[in-house]
C-alpha cells in the first residue's frame, strides 16, 4: 500500500511532466533489470540527416558495468526535480533521498537507499562518448563530445558509505543536459502512466519508445508509428544477449503490459533472423493526455488502462463513474480484497446487478484511502486546505522534513549549502520548529522580497 500512496502522490502533483529530449531519445541507460559487471562497454550507429551518428558508454566492472535497470528511474527523477527546482544555472539538483526515491516511484527502505548508492556512483563514472548525436536546441545542429551523466554529487548521510533515509543531496547533472533542458530541448512525460508501469524494463522501454515517437527536429510532431530493425533496436536497447530468440523474449513482457495499458496499439514482428523488424503501433500522443477529463486521470492512476477508461466515462457518464470510484474506495477501506484492484474498479463502474454491497455507513477510510466525496458535491476550497493540513501534522516529523525540506531548496536555492540543509532537516524532524510554519514563511518573505531575512530565520534553526 505504501508503494501505491507514491504513486498516488505522484499522479495528484502533475500529470503531464516534461525530459530533456536527448536523454529520452538516446537511452543512455540499458533498460535490462540485471547485466553482469562485465557489461561494461556499448556502442550505437544511427543515421541523423543522412550522416552517421554514434554514441559509446564505458563504465568500470567494479561499478556493475554500464548504468542499467532502476538507474534509469533514478535517472529520470534527477532529470525531474532539476526541472522543477527551475534548471539553476550550476545544474545542480538538491533533494533527499527519500524525496528522489520518492520520484522514481521506489520504496524509501535500507534496499532502495543502497540501489541510490551505486546508481550515483554508477552514473558519475560511467563515461559517454557522442559523434554527431547531441542535438544542439539553441544552435539547430547536432554535436559531439563527451560527458557523465552526473558531474559531481555530494552526500550528508549518517553512514560513510551508504545513503540513508535522512540524506541531503547535491547533484551535479552534466553540462549539455542542464544546457539543453534550460534552452527547452524537452518532451511530454506521463508520469501517472511511468509510475504505475509494474517492471523497471517496461518503465525503460516506453520512456524510450515515448522519445522515439517524436521527431527529434520538431518536437510538436508525433508519429502514429515506429518501425525499426530488431538487431538495431537492441542495440539501442543495449541488451546484453544478442540472439534474435534472446531479444524477442526479453522485450515480450513488456510489450505484452504496454499492449495491455493501452499505450501500444499492437507490435507487428515481421521477417527472420537479424533481418526482422518490429513495427510499433501507438495509442494516443502524449500531448493529448492532458485533454482527458480528471474521471479518467483518476481510473488512470487506479491502473485502468486509458482507453478503457476513457470508453467508460462516455458509456456511463460523470455522475456513474464518480459514485462507482467513490464506491470502490470504500469497498477497499472496509477490508475488501481485492486480486487485481484494477480489474475490480472496472467491474465495480461496470456492475447493473448489485453485486457489490454498500459497507456499513460506520466503514472509515484506511489511512492509505483518500476519503469518498460525495459525487455530486463540490469540495469546498478551505476545507481542502484543512485537509491538506490535517494529513500533513499526521505525518511523522521525518516525513514532515522531508516534505518541506524540497520547497525550501527550490525557494532559497544555493543560500544554504548541502550541510546547511541537512541541519536543517535535523532540527525539523526534531522538532525545534514546526515544518509547516517554516515552509509558509520562508513563502511569504521570498515573494514579499524579503530573502535574506528569510535565509537569517531558517539558519536560526541550526
Amino acid at each position: 500500500m505504501a508503494l501505491e500512496r507514491r504513486r498516488k502522490n505522484m499522479a495528484d502533483s502533475s500529470m503531464q511532466r516534461l525530459t530533456e529530449a536527448n536523454v529520452a531519445r538516446l537511452g543512455l541507460i540499458s533498460i535490462q533489470e540485471r547485466i553482469p559487471a562485465e557489461f561494461n562497454r556499448w556502442q550505437v550507429e544511427f543515421e541523423v540527416d543522412g550522416r552517421v551518428g554514434q554514441l559509446t558508454c564505458f563504465s568500470p566492472s567494479e561499478y556493475g558495468g554500464v548504468p542499467h535497470g532502476l538507474d534509469g528511474d533514478i535517472a529520470n527523477a534527477l532529470i525531474d526535480l532539476f526541472i522543477e527546482q527551475g534548471s539553476p544555472d550550476d545544474g545542480v539538483v538538491t533533494t533527499t533521498a527519500s524525496h528522489l526515491l520518492l520520484r522514481a516511484g521506489l520504496h524509501n527502505n535500507g534496499h532502495y537507499h543502497r540501489v541510490l548508492t551505486e546508481t550515483l556512483r554508477r552514473l558519475k563514472q560511467a563515461t559517454y562518448t557522442m559523434s554527431h548525436a547531441w542535438r544542439d536546441h539553441e544552435q539547430q545542429r547536432w554535436t559531439s563530445g563527451t560527458f557523465s551523466y552526473v558531474l559531481a554529487y555530494e552526500v550528508t548521510s549518517a553512514e560513510r558509505d551508504t545513503i540513508t533515509e535522512g540524506a541531503v543531496l547535491s547533484v551535479t547533472l552534466a553540462r549539455q543536459i542542464a544546457k539543453s533542458i534550460r534552452a527547452r530541448y524537452v518532451k511530454p512525460l506521463d508520469y501517472v502512466f511511468l509510475t504505475s508501469l509494474d517492471r523497471p524494463l517496461t518503465r525503460a522501454l516506453y520512456r524510450l519508445l515515448d522519445a522515439k515517437r517524436y521527431d527529434p527536429q520538431d518536437l510538436t510532431r508525433s508519429l502514429v508509428s515506429y518501425q525499426v530493425n530488431l538487431m538495431e533496436w537492441a542495440a539501442e536497447c543495449k541488451i546484453v544477449d544478442q540472439r534474435t530468440d534472446k531479444i524477442r523474449r526479453t522485450l515480450e513482457g513488456a510489450h505484452e503490459e504496454l499492449k495491455e495499458r493501452g499505450y501500444l496499439q499492437d507490435v507487428l514482428i515481421e521477417g527472420r533472423g537479424r533481418k526482422q523488424t518490429l513495427t510499433y503501433l501507438f495509442g494516443a500522443p502524449a500531448q493529448n493526455l492532458a485533454q482527458d477529463p480528471e474521471l479518467v486521470i483518476a481510473l488512470v492512476a487506479h491502473r485502468v488502462a486509458r482507453p478503457v477508461a476513457r470508453k467508460l466515462l462516455e458509456t456511463y457518464g460523470d455522475a456513474h463513474v464518480q459514485a462507482r470510484l467513490a464506491k470502490f474506495k470504500t469497498l477497499l477501506a472496509s477490508g475488501y480484497k481485492a486480486r487485481n484492484p484494477s480489474a475490480l474498479l472496472v467491474d465495480v463502474i461496470r456492475d447493473d446487478e448489485g453485486k457489490y454491497v454498500d459497507p456499513a455507513p460506520s466503514t472509515r477510510p484506511s489511512p492509505d484511502q483518500s476519503p469518498v466525496q460525495p459525487p455530486s458535491s463540490l469540495p469546498d476550497p478551505e476545507e481542502l486546505e484543512r485537509e491538506r493540513e490535517a494529513a500533513f501534522q499526521a505525518l511523522s516529523l521525518a516525513e514532515q522534513a522531508d516534505q518541506a525540506l524540497p520547497t525550501l531548496q527550490l525557494l532559497l536555492k544555493n543560500r544554504l549549502d548541502t550541510a546547511q540543509y541537512a541541519q536543517v532537516r535535523s532540527a525539523l524532524t526534531a522538532g525545534r520548529a514546526d515544518a509547516g510554519q517554516v515552509v509558509r514563511a520562508v513563502t511569504r518573505a521570498v515573494f514579499e522580497g524579503r530573502v535574506d531575512q528569510a535565509v537569517e530565520d531558517v539558519l536560526l534553526l541550526l
